[in-house]
């Protein structure tokens, strides 16, 4: 049995670092990629083999099955000098025979942006040059305006809802499903598709899980109206490993983790986690080499986590 199980993740890898994604949608859908969830953050989103917390389905539904009540969880945050908000609910559901059942709701949103456009000699919205005569076609003497006014605003708003659902196989291997509805509204124009994704972990020995989710299976089609362009998501997937080990002198949890996402290239992600005392959990991981940092506080059923992102260009994030 345990050669089965290697078999399979090591087809799993395979799969894995072979999957090329295509250059022309490289950044389809890329609010889905954000991540999400304090702890997982603060850990470098190296979660894809942890993942044993309300933000699964997220990070792998494979692990939907190592939740052992009802979760219901909550993040937000504002990114790049307040200009993204990002909000994320989830509700995790196990039952005790039918494996465990998700919802979860993504949402990414730039508020006010400034829409410019160009004003005639009679005051009317135009394209890009001074029409003259008012008939609405650029003739020879008519000359583009160069600077354009502030005529408006509008919203960029995304959305991502998860339906997901886990189970487990065995004592030692468990898999889950997304079903994901993506739809996207910009200026007059909106778009919606959807998608699905393929999770795995298998707990080789006690504390030592390896996990693969599989994104996009096969391809993620987001069609836009009006234009009728459409966006196509590639297939790609995180792989990682983890290790959950007790310290029973000190009374804690260490967890040590390591994942790679083949959506651009490779990129790498490392995560520790220590929780002493089933109370207070310090974080510290490195996402594609940005430092991430975090800490969280559990009372009873209740957790509050904070996470920290750091980016050399674009400022850094605080997470809760």
């Amino acid at each position: 049995m345990f050669k089965f199980y290697l078999t399979i993740i090591f087809i799993c890898l395979i799969i894995c670092f072979n999957v090329f994604a295509d250059t022309e949608y490289k950044y389809a859908g890329e609010f889905l990629n954000l991540g999400v969830g304090a702890r997982a953050l603060g850990m470098g989103g190296a979660f894809v083999a942890v993942a044993d917390d309300g933000t699964t389905a997220y990070w792998s539904p494979a692990g939907l099955p190592y939740l052992k009540s009802k979760e219901v969880t909550f993040m937000y945050s504002q990114q790049f000098s307040n200009f993204v908000k990002t909000n994320f609910i989830s509700y995790a559901h196990p039952t005790k025979n039918w494996g465990t059942f998700s919802i979860s709701w993504l949402r990414v949103g730039v508020d006010d942006i400034p829409k410019t456009g160009f004003i005639d000699i009679n005051g009317n919205l135009m394209q890009d040059f001074d029409d003259k005569n008012n008939n609405g076609i650029k003739d020879p003497d008519e000359l583009y305006i160069e600077r354009p006014v502030v005529v408006g605003s509008f919203d960029n708003i995304e959305d991502g809802v998860f339906l997901s659902y886990g189970f487990r196989i065995n004592d030692h291997l468990s898999t889950g499903f997304n079903l994901k509805f993506i739809k996207q509204s910009l200026w007059i124009h909106n778009s919606s598709g959807f998608g699905a994704d393929i999770g795995i972990i298998s707990e080789l020995f006690s504390g030592f899980k390896i996990g693969l989710n599989l994104q996009d299976v096969p391809k993620t089609n987001i069609n836009w109206d009006l234009t009728g362009h459409k966006d196509e998501i590639p297939i790609s997937a995180k792989v990682g490993v983890s290790y959950t080990g007790a310290i029973t002198s000190l009374k804690s949890v260490v967890i040590a983790s390591w994942s790679v996402d083949t959506k651009y290239d490779t990129t790498m992600h490392y995560g520790a986690e220590w929780f002493i005392m089933n109370t207070l959990a310090m974080r510290l991981g490195l996402d594609d080499g940005k430092l991430s940092a975090g800490a969280g506080f559990r009372i009873a059923t209740f957790q509050v986590d904070y996470a920290f992102i750091g980016h050399d260009d674009i400022g850094n994030t605080h997470r809760l």
